[in-house]
């Protein structure tokens, strides 16, 4: 059972944003997230169950999903991307404004590009103001930390060279389902 996504139809999850048609063939009105899940892990349509899962999950366990998968890659990281993981996981932590802000201004130095840069945005994205602290209060698009974080997860599949990208997809899709059954990763002994 997947307690953290508290939704029992996918087509609640599928809402939020704009499914491929692949998806859309398998989608049904009585498919619980579980059996979607299911379905595209069997068809190989990894890349949207990677967008469907981190829309079904609540913010800090896809903070924590796109921050276990990018540190279970061997690829090495540099020292921006490094600090974008380091920040994220410190709003995971403790997710408070300041940790927020720091998040903010690591994935601006790690570019979004990178895994490590969209778990940092994805963290910004998740809640307060878009703008900057001394104007309006603009809050996010609702959903937009989801997007960051299934690209964060599909970038930390694929790069840098796809050659790893059809082991790494089962195991990431194994990370989120856990997170969304309520298990807990050791994020906070994870060191990037």
């Amino acid at each position: 059972m997947l307690i953290k996504i508290p939704y029992p139809k996918a087509m609640q999850i599928t809402e939020r944003y704009k499914p491929s048609e692949e998806l859309q063939d398998h989608l049904s009105a009585e498919l619980s997230p579980e059996q979607l899940i299911q379905i595209l892990e069997r068809e190989k349509l990894y890349q949207d169950l990677v967008v469907f899962l981190a829309h079904g999950l609540p913010p800090r366990e896809c903070v924590a999903w796109g921050l276990t998968c990018c540190n279970s890659v061997e690829t090495p990281y540099n020292q921006a991307e490094k600090e974008a993981l380091i920040a994220a996981k410190v709003w995971y932590q403790q997710p408070d404004e300041p940790n927020r802000r720091f998040a903010e201004q690591a994935a601006q130095k790690a570019e979004l590009q990178t895994a490590p840069g969209w778990v940092a945005q994805a963290v910004f994205w998740s809640s307060g103001s878009i703008t900057a602290p001394e104007t309006p209060v603009v809050a996010p698009p609702p959903w937009l930390y989801c997007h960051a974080i299934a690209g964060a997860v599909n970038l930390a599949a694929v790069l840098p060279d796809g050659s790893k990208t059809e082991k790494r997809y089962p195991l990431f899709i194994k990370y989120g389902v856990s997170l969304a059954a309520g298990q807990t990763h050791s994020v906070a002994d994870q060191v990037p």
